[in-house]
Protein backbone atom coordinates (compact mmCIF):
# COMPACT_ATOMS: atom_id res chain seq x y z
CA UNK A 1 0.00 0.00 0.00
CA UNK A 2 1.59 3.04 -0.98
CA UNK A 3 2.33 5.59 1.81
CA UNK A 4 -0.05 8.70 1.98
CA UNK A 5 0.92 11.97 1.19
CA UNK A 6 0.30 14.87 3.25
CA UNK A 7 -1.35 17.82 1.21
CA UNK A 8 -0.22 20.00 3.23
CA UNK A 9 3.25 19.13 2.82
CA UNK A 10 2.81 18.92 -1.00
CA UNK A 11 1.51 22.19 -0.66
CA UNK A 12 4.65 23.54 0.86
CA UNK A 13 7.00 22.15 -1.37
CA UNK A 14 4.87 23.81 -4.53
CA UNK A 15 5.51 26.88 -2.50
CA UNK A 16 9.13 26.66 -1.98
CA UNK A 17 9.21 25.92 -6.07
CA UNK A 18 7.16 28.91 -6.34
CA UNK A 19 9.40 31.04 -4.39
CA UNK A 20 12.49 30.16 -6.34
CA UNK A 21 11.15 30.62 -9.45
CA UNK A 22 9.98 34.27 -8.61
CA UNK A 23 13.31 34.46 -7.33
CA UNK A 24 15.04 33.41 -10.87
CA UNK A 25 12.35 35.67 -12.35
CA UNK A 26 13.07 38.79 -10.19
CA UNK A 27 17.30 37.92 -11.05
CA UNK A 28 16.64 37.90 -14.31
CA UNK A 29 14.46 40.71 -14.30
CA UNK A 30 17.36 42.85 -12.82
CA UNK A 31 19.61 41.98 -15.43
CA UNK A 32 17.15 42.77 -18.08
CA UNK A 33 17.11 46.33 -16.20
CA UNK A 34 20.87 46.66 -15.86
CA UNK A 35 21.57 45.94 -19.44
CA UNK A 36 18.57 48.32 -20.51
CA UNK A 37 19.84 51.36 -18.29
CA UNK A 38 23.49 50.82 -19.84
CA UNK A 39 21.57 50.33 -23.90
CA UNK A 40 19.39 54.04 -22.38
CA UNK A 41 23.02 55.67 -21.51
CA UNK A 42 24.85 54.14 -24.29
CA UNK A 43 21.89 56.62 -26.64
CA UNK A 44 22.26 59.47 -24.55
CA UNK A 45 26.21 59.59 -24.59
CA UNK A 46 26.21 58.55 -28.65
CA UNK A 47 23.61 61.53 -29.05
CA UNK A 48 26.11 63.73 -27.16
CA UNK A 49 29.72 62.14 -28.96
CA UNK A 50 28.04 63.05 -32.23
CA UNK A 51 27.06 66.14 -32.12
CA UNK A 52 30.71 67.62 -31.97
CA UNK A 53 32.33 64.85 -34.04
CA UNK A 54 31.39 65.67 -37.39
CA UNK A 55 30.14 68.17 -39.66
CA UNK A 56 26.52 69.60 -39.32
CA UNK A 57 25.03 67.85 -42.06
CA UNK A 58 25.82 64.05 -41.22
CA UNK A 59 24.65 64.89 -37.38
CA UNK A 60 21.52 65.86 -39.11
CA UNK A 61 21.54 63.11 -41.16
CA UNK A 62 21.93 60.65 -37.87
CA UNK A 63 20.08 62.40 -35.58
CA UNK A 64 16.94 61.03 -35.97
CA UNK A 65 18.39 57.89 -35.53
CA UNK A 66 19.97 58.22 -33.02
CA UNK A 67 17.07 59.94 -30.69
CA UNK A 68 14.92 57.06 -31.76
CA UNK A 69 17.22 54.82 -30.65
CA UNK A 70 17.64 56.67 -27.12
CA UNK A 71 13.67 56.66 -26.89
CA UNK A 72 13.52 53.09 -27.88
CA UNK A 73 16.01 52.40 -25.33
CA UNK A 74 14.73 55.04 -22.41
CA UNK A 75 11.28 52.78 -22.75
CA UNK A 76 12.58 49.46 -22.30
CA UNK A 77 14.43 50.60 -19.14
CA UNK A 78 11.04 51.92 -17.78
CA UNK A 79 9.64 48.60 -18.92
CA UNK A 80 12.28 46.40 -17.23
CA UNK A 81 11.60 48.79 -14.36
CA UNK A 82 7.55 47.56 -14.47
CA UNK A 83 8.89 44.34 -14.51
CA UNK A 84 11.39 44.47 -11.80
CA UNK A 85 8.40 45.74 -9.14
CA UNK A 86 6.03 42.82 -10.50
CA UNK A 87 8.98 40.68 -9.84
CA UNK A 88 9.43 42.08 -6.29
CA UNK A 89 5.45 42.11 -5.76
CA UNK A 90 5.22 38.13 -6.85
CA UNK A 91 8.22 37.43 -4.94
CA UNK A 92 6.47 38.96 -1.71
CA UNK A 93 3.42 37.31 -2.44
CA UNK A 94 5.35 33.67 -2.62
CA UNK A 95 6.91 34.58 0.01
CA UNK A 96 4.26 35.77 2.55
CA UNK A 97 2.43 32.45 0.89
CA UNK A 98 5.06 30.15 1.91
CA UNK A 99 5.61 31.58 5.58
CA UNK A 100 2.08 30.93 6.36
CA UNK A 101 2.00 26.85 4.78
CA UNK A 102 5.56 26.61 6.85
CA UNK A 103 3.38 28.67 10.04
CA UNK A 104 0.74 25.88 9.68
CA UNK A 105 2.74 22.97 10.09
CA UNK A 106 4.87 24.57 13.09
CA UNK A 107 0.93 24.71 14.61
CA UNK A 108 0.25 21.20 13.59
CA UNK A 109 3.43 20.27 14.37
CA UNK A 110 2.96 21.73 17.94
CA UNK A 111 -0.59 20.46 17.99
CA UNK A 112 0.88 16.49 17.73
CA UNK A 113 3.40 17.16 20.35
CA UNK A 114 0.79 18.30 22.82
CA UNK A 115 -1.44 15.51 21.92
CA UNK A 116 1.77 13.05 22.80
CA UNK A 117 2.53 15.42 26.03
CA UNK A 118 -0.88 14.96 27.19
CA UNK A 119 -0.62 11.24 26.94
CA UNK A 120 2.33 10.29 27.95
CA UNK A 121 0.90 12.37 31.29
CA UNK A 122 -1.92 10.34 31.68
CA UNK A 123 -0.04 7.65 31.69
CA UNK A 124 2.09 8.61 34.15
CA UNK A 125 -0.97 9.80 36.15
CA UNK A 126 -2.72 6.30 35.71
CA UNK A 127 1.07 4.25 36.71
CA UNK A 128 0.94 6.77 39.75
CA UNK A 129 -2.62 6.25 40.73
CA UNK A 130 -2.38 2.58 39.91
CA UNK A 131 1.13 2.48 42.38
CA UNK A 132 -0.61 4.65 45.01
CA UNK A 133 -3.76 2.70 45.66
CA UNK A 134 -1.28 -0.42 45.65
CA UNK A 135 0.52 1.33 47.98
CA UNK A 136 -2.27 2.37 50.76
CA UNK A 137 -3.90 -1.35 50.56
CA UNK A 138 -0.71 -2.48 51.84
CA UNK A 139 1.44 -3.34 48.76
CA UNK A 140 -0.78 -6.41 48.28
CA UNK A 141 -2.09 -7.50 44.88
CA UNK A 142 0.02 -7.36 41.87
CA UNK A 143 3.33 -5.47 42.05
Amino acid sequence: MAARTDPLESLARLRRLETGTARRRLAEAADRLSSAEARAEAARAALLAEQGAGAAADYAAWLGKGMAERDRSTLGAAHAVERMAQGRAALAEARVAERCIEQLLAEREAEARARLLGKAQLAADDAAGRKAHSLASGGRGRG
